[in-house]
């Protein structure tokens, strides 16, 4: 009933921010657009479509500019997708030249589109040798797996395939790659905006409906099932074998397709030669959908309702619409956005088909929920979390040494994270960019910046760099991988300035300790008197609906409100004498009492002005049950502190009895000037959330400073 009144809340914070109304001008696509209240279309509102699909088909959507995350528009609190895998295979699958593929054309593909379509494996190296050939700019139609699955298909085509070989970029999606009733108009298609980026740098662009989704046939037992992943294999293979192709392939995405871009890695297709993962999660149980072992009750409900809907299930929309407070079920089915259905005349036949074939879908949300798959290596059937992340394949992944174009954020979820970890772990090339912008890129989300700031770089530029990376790999005479490895990483409060590294952390960074003490003071002496400080309790403590965890699918600018919070416990230092940055992860130690074998331990890190203003930097999350220190690094966790949270792992603090706590803070890198102090603020619940596992009735808990064993904060200032 609390995390109902939650989702009420945003939606009602959303409503409040900028009021909406529909148009009943429809427009040749037969959509509507949503509008201000001032007329003006909305424009940089997303949903969870984090790959394409932009644009004017959708009546409850409100679609941004190209490749980036799209918000449910009467709906802030949706957030995207644990991705996910299916049990895990004993042997790598690797490509096998001796037993390729042919992957069949399985609905009308038009004539036009068809002309000189055969023969050849794709790899000649020359112009085509056979004169102009005829190419339709879009064209939408089903390729036949390997198991006899069908997939629905956009292929855009730039006119240099008319008389050249060329790349092709790849993106698989479970958000539904288009909508709205089709076209025989490439202008007319949601997506026709994005495609031009490709097709303007002479690339092709394919855009699939995963297995299970959109105008796919399929069920789907899990997210980023193998199966799925297996799919981009033939979806590689039939375009190597194309009149128009060179033979090589890259895959990209934002978010649940950026997952699916780098899992592709694994195959060992020869045809794949770049990867371009955006905003991803190497661990979707860490960075996503369970920090730090905590539930993201919010996130997970509610994708849990859109996905089904997307997918057509029974009733799903209607219950989606009942979680976002609409009471019209029938007027909100009405105005849900279409799938987009195949070229040709059964195409809106063969859509109801695989629609009815979705309703044996499995939600993973749900499994999880309802069996408590709590643990990382917890699993029933395709439900498994380890089977979500890149980092389960790291030999597999490195193995190929594919490149990587990687773009996150220091305040998108658990996203940088990741970055950091992958190019810590794999040795193929890299070059990964960290800004502080939301989910996506959209928008700037530096704390100390403006509120309306733009993202860092400009939306263009974002752009340029990513066609760039696509043309060096994808041109048939690619020379050697640019710098084989680095990392460029904006600091939080210098907006503008970006540095490189080949190295993480970065040299020169100083070993810092503040030790918390009496008084609530951080201090880089150790007190010599223990002394006790309660976590004040608040039933109702949260961070507000535009925390890192909602921006992960609503793709709005990250601004933590703590307001609604009643009372905080702060440690604060001194003033710092000049400048300094922090960059890299933080480690706090804790001794500590709970009164409960089971809690929440939540760390804030503030920047606190001269005039007493307070700004988030960064966060820690810990449920107490995963306190135990793994005796080992897990393989693709390095620069934390060795976790496993394995369900044998669990270790329960025992009421009363007193322990010591390690906890990391997601990374960061900020400018604290001088004049400013550093705060510490602990917490043991974030409402808007995660759940509670205390419970609000338990004693508080105990934090012990000084004597022989106290409490510290560890960090490297630069």
């Amino acid at each position: 009933m609390r995390q109902a009144g939650i989702e009420r809340q945003r939606a009602r914070d959303l409503a409040q921010r900028e009021p909406l109304r529909m148009r009943a001008d429809l427009g040749q696509d037969g959509g509507r657009l949503l509008h201000g209240a001032d007329g003006a279309p909305r424009g940089g509102m997303r949903v969870f479509d984090h790959g394409a699909n932009y644009g004017k088909s959708s009546a409850w959507l409100s679609k941004p500019r190209c490749g980036r995350p799209i918000l449910f528009s009467l709906r802030q609190a949706i957030r995207p997708m644990p991705a996910r895998e299916t049990e895990m295979v004993n042997e790598e699958r690797a490509f096998d030249p001796a037993r390729r593929r042919v992957v069949k054309l399985a609905a009308a593909v038009p004539a036009l589109w068809l002309a000189g379509c055969g023969g050849g494996d794709g790899n000649d190296d020359g112009d085509g040798g056979d004169g102009d050939r005829e190419v339709r700019r879009l064209s939408s139609f089903y390729l036949e797996t390997r198991d006899g699955t069908r997939i629905a298909a956009d292929l855009w085509l730039p006119d240099a395939a008319r008389t050249a070989r060329i790349g092709t970029v790849v993106m698989l999606t479970r958000y539904v790659r288009s909508t709205g009733p089709g076209s025989p108009r490439p202008e007319d298609d949601p997506n026709y905006a994005y495609a031009q980026r490709f097709l303007e740098a002479g690339l092709a662009w394919m855009y699939v409906d995963a297995r299970g989704t959109g105008a796919s046939f399929g069920a789907r037992g899990g997210e980023q099932t193998p199966a799925e992943i297996e799919d981009f294999g033939d979806i590689f293979d039939w375009i190597a074998a194309q009149p128009w192709s060179n033979g090589r392939c890259a895959t990209t995405g934002v978010s649940y397709p950026g997952g699916n871009a780098e899992l592709a890695v694994r195959l060992g297709n020869p045809h794949l030669v770049a990867a371009a993962p955006m905003f991803s999660y190497y661990d979707v149980y860490e960075h996503l959908s369970m920090p730090g072992g905590l539930y993201s009750r919010g996130f997970m409900d509610l994708w849990r309702d859109y996905v089904a809907a997307l997918d057509r299930v029974d009733g799903a929309i209607c219950k989606l619409g009942e979680s976002m407070g609409v009471s019209d079920c029938d007027a909100f089915a009405e105005s849900f956005p279409p799938v987009k259905p195949v070229d040709g005349p059964e195409g809106a036949a063969l859509l109801a088909a695989a629609q009815r074939e979705h309703q044996g879908n499995v939600s993973f949300p749900g499994t999880v929920d309802a069996r408590g798959l709590l643990f990382r290596d917890d699993a029933l059937g395709e439900v498994a979390w380890r089977n979500m992340s890149s980092r389960t394949y790291l030999d597999a992944l490195q193995a190929r040494n594919v490149p990587y174009h990687v773009r996150a954020s220091w305040l998108d979820g658990g996203s940088a994270d990741g970055a950091l970890a992958r190019f810590v772990t794999q040795r193929n090339p890299q070059d990964v960019y960290i800004g502080a912008t939301s989910h996506g890129g959209d928008y700037g989300s530096d704390p100390f910046g403006a509120a309306d700031a733009p993202p860092d770089p400009p939306a263009q530029e974002q752009d340029r760099l990513l066609m760039a990376f696509f043309q060096r790999h994808l041109a048939t005479d690619a020379a050697a991988p640019e710098p084989a490895r680095r990392l460029h990483y904006v600091t939080l409060g210098e907006p503008g300035v970006w540095r490189s590294t080949e190295t993480w952390p970065p040299a020169g960074g100083t070993p810092t300790r503040l030790h918390l003490g009496s008084g609530a003071v951080l201090s880089p002496d150790a007190p010599a008197d223990a002394a006790d400080t309660v976590v004040v309790q608040d039933p109702d403590a949260n961070t507000g609906t535009r925390a890192r965890w909602d921006t992960v699918g609503n793709g709005e600018r990250v601004r933590v409100d703590r307001s609604g919070s009643s009372g905080l416990t702060r440690f604060v230092s001194a003033p710092f004498a000049a400048d300094g940055r922090i960059t890299g992860h933080l480690q706090l130690q804790l001794e500590l009492t709970a009164g409960r074998g089971d809690g929440t331990l939540i760390a804030y890190l503030e920047a606190i002005d001269p005039q007493g203003g307070v700004t988030y930097v960064t966060e820690g999350n810990l449920r107490l049950i995963h306190r135990r220190r793994a005796a080992a690094e897990p393989p693709g966790r390095p620069l934390r502190i060795p976790r496993s949270f394995a369900r044998a792992d669990a270790l329960p603090p025992v009421p009363g009895e007193r322990f010591t706590l390690q906890l990391d803070l997601l990374p960061t890198s900020v400018r604290i000037p001088a004049g400013h102090r550093l705060a510490l603020c602990l917490a043991d619940r974030d409402t808007t959330h995660f759940d509670d596992y205390a419970g609000a009735d338990a004693p508080p808990l105990v934090v012990h400073t000084g004597g022989a064993a106290g409490s510290w904060l560890d960090f490297l200032l630069y």
